[in-house]
Formats: C-alpha cells, sequence, structure tokens
C-alpha cells in the first residue's frame, strides 16, 4: 500500500516568480518535493506580490494570509518579521490537518512553538537572520531606520531560541548548519535553484555584468563600491541588470559611459546577460546565506569574480576568480577580460550539479521527516 506523504510548508511571501533568492529556494524545493512523491499544502503571505496559478501546479493546496503590517505590531516581543506573519486561519488549518510542518525563514515561525498540535515541526532558515539585522543596523544610514532595525535584532536574537522546538533543522550552507547544531539536530541542506545543466557558453565575452534587485541595500552597496573604486579607473564595458527605484543611483550609472543599465529584465533576458558575458562581478558585504544569483551565475555565465564574503563556506570557492580590495578587483578584470571561456573550463564547473542537486537535497528532507 502507498503511504501519502503530506506536508504543511509555510512560506513567508509568494515563492512565485521566482525573481529574487529566497524565492527560487522556496519554489525549486517544492517542484523537487513534489517529484519525490511529497503533496505540500502551501500556506504564504501576500506582500507586494500577487497570488500565483502556477504554485497550484505544484501543490495540492495553495492557501494565501495578509501580511499584518500594522505599527502596533512593532510594539511587541515578537520581532515585527514574524509577528506580522501571524494569522489565525493558518493556525486552524494546521490544526484540521495534523501533517508535519515545514517552516520556511524565521519570517514564518510564529507557530513554531505555540500551535498546540501533534504533528512534528521542521525549521529551514534563509540564514542567520539575526546577524543580517546587526548588518542592517550597522550599514543604513538613516538614523531613525537604524535605531528600529537594532531593536529587531535583540527581538530576533531572542526570538531563535524558539527554533529549539523543530524535531530538525535543515541549514542552507556550512556556517548556517554549524550555528545552528546548537538549537536542534540540523543537517546541511544546500539552496534549490533553476539549473539542470551547465549553459555556460566557450568563447570570449565583451562586457562585465553586475545583476541584483538593486532596491535591497546590500545590493546598492556591492554596486557603489564597482562604480566608485573600480569602474572609475577602467573602461571595459559594465552592464547592471536587476530592478531599480533609487533615482539617484540611476543617474549614477548613466553618468558613466562604459555603464548601460538593464532595468528588470525578464528571465530569458537576465540568462542572455549572464550568458553573453565575459566576466560576472559578485561583490557583498553581507555574508550570511548563500547568494542565490552566485549559483545562477556558476550555471550560466563565464569568468565569477567574487569576494570572500560571497563564498567563503558555499562549497563554490573554487569555481570563482577570488578578489577583495579594488586594486585586486581591477587586476582581475584586466587579467580575465581577454581570455576565452574553454571546453575544460565547462566541464570542470558540471561537478557542480552532483553537490547542488535539487533532488538529492530534497531527499534528505524526506528521508527525515518521513522516515524518522
Amino acid at each position: 500500500m502507498l503511504i501519502q506523504k503530506h506536508l504543511h510548508l509555510i512560506a513567508p511571501y509568494i515563492p512565485f516568480p521566482t525573481d529574487f533568492g529566497g524565492a527560487i529556494d522556496v519554489f525549486y524545493r517544492i517542484v523537487a518535493l513534489k517529484e519525490l512523491g511529497v503533496r505540500i499544502h502551501l500556506h504564504c503571505f501576500e506582500y507586494n506580490r500577487g497570488q500565483s496559478k502556477e504554485l497550484e501546479d505544484y501543490c495540492e493546496k495553495v492557501y494565501y494570509y495578509k501580511r499584518g503590517v500594522l505599527w502596533k505590531k512593532f510594539f511587541s516581543k515578537v520581532p515585527y518579521i514574524v509577528n506580522s506573519r501571524n494569522a489565525d486561519a493558518l493556525t486552524k488549518r494546521l490544526n484540521e490537518n495534523p501533517f508535519p510542518i515545514l517552516y520556511d525563514g524565521l519570517h514564518s515561525s510564529f507557530t513554531l512553538n505555540t500551535t498546540a498540535t501533534s504533528q512534528k515541526k521542521y525549521f529551514r532558515p534563509h540564514n542567520v537572520e539575526a546577524d543580517y539585522f546587526l548588518y542592517l543596523t550597522k550599514t543604513d544610514t538613516n538614523v531613525f531606520r537604524r535605531a528600529l532595525l537594532y531593536v529587531e535584532y535583540l527581538k530576533i536574537l531572542a526570538h531563535e531560541k524558539h527554533v529549539s522546538s523543530a524535531e530538525a533543522i535543515f541549514a542552507i550552507t556550512l556556517n548556517d548548519q554549524k550555528y545552528f547544531s546548537s538549537f536542534s539536530k540540523t543537517y546541511l541542506v544546500r539552496a534549490f535553484h533553476s539549473n539542470t545543466t551547465i549553459q555556460s557558453k566557450k568563447g570570449k565575452g565583451k562586457y562585465a555584468l553586475y545583476h541584483g534587485n538593486l532596491t535591497i541595500p546590500e545590493n546598492v552597496k556591492a554596486l557603489r563600491f564597482l562604480l566608485d573604486e573600480v569602474f572609475s579607473k577602467i573602461d571595459l564595458p559594465l552592464i547592471v541588470a536587476g530592478k531599480i527605484i533609487n533615482k539617484k543611483l540611476r543617474r549614477k550609472i548613466k553618468n558613466h559611459s562604459n555603464i548601460t543599465l538593464v532595468e528588470n529584465p525578464n528571465q530569458r533576458i537576465m540568462n542572455d546577460l549572464i550568458q553573453n558575458a565575459q566576466l560576472v562581478l559578485l561583490p557583498t558585504f553581507q555574508d550570511t546565506g548563500i547568494k542565490l544569483k552566485l549559483l545562477e551565475s556558476l550555471f550560466k555565465g563565464r569568468y565569477c569574480i567574487a569576494n570572500n564574503a560571497m563564498i567563503n563556506n558555499t562549497e563554490l570557492e573554487s569555481y570563482c576568480i577570488k578578489a577583495n580590495a579594488p586594486n585586486e578587483w581591477i587586476e582581475m578584470i584586466q587579467k580575465y577580460k581577454d581570455f576565452h571561456f574553454s571546453s575544460e573550463d565547462i566541464e570542470r564547473r558540471k561537478s557542480i550539479m552532483s553537490l547542488f542537486n535539487n533532488l538529492n537535497e530534497a531527499k534528505k528532507i524526506i528521508d527525515e521527516i518521513f522516515t524518522a
């Protein structure tokens, strides 16, 4: 007799379209779990994203909840990112169907240790959220926002202890596995992604590429570093691709004659930009979790230049060219701008596919939840 495997998955946002890292990890994990026979009951919070018909193709049920973005929720001991994702209807549904629950990200964890049910609960951290908020506290230039972020950081630090209620934790990186192992049994379950083959092209491209969501402060900081410290000193064409709303940043980009801005590219255009670039530039100044654009770039691009914060303990260090100080970035860009990406380079990349294999990682989750 076939035993059906049902799973509640609580996501802090609607994970389709897959236009940012967190959505990519959630969506392709759902796809992999379904392929291996798991029937997903998806619960997600609406926040600046519309409901998605595509999710119904992979889930048994999809439930949507309004995020409670009220200021009064900030005046609570529970972090705002968590407290604003509390819904009575969600609690009711979890109680009606006592399937195991997978909490995706600390944001979704309101009921992790409060729901009075008999089902087992599991936690998938997207990063060490306290570290991320501490980074935001240190880098935000607005004094008022910085104070609010610091308060949120302290709440998150206190709230994190609740993840010890989970039967197991599925960490996304080696660093996160080490961190969360003090809370509960912790497994490394690598990031899920859209790639099944290496799509990098042989030969040579004509430009460098920086891609990312430029509404996110850490990406803005990384791009400003490239503009001010690197491309103010070299004339190689640079394409900047991503979502942007900052008018000052847009003007700054357009002030450089060798830099082109491609705003809000769809997935096809973004794939083409990555594949046809000579260099994909991957600086970051925030080293929690794993940046999914690193995986996208390695599966689709030619030479990838990254700093320590982007690649350390990702298991992808050996596939990237490392640069940290501005002079190192300039040196590596100048060195590799005329190299031809070879068949041997592509062959070496193929080993990433066995390391970051969606079905293998999904099987780890299934083995823990349904055979424990």
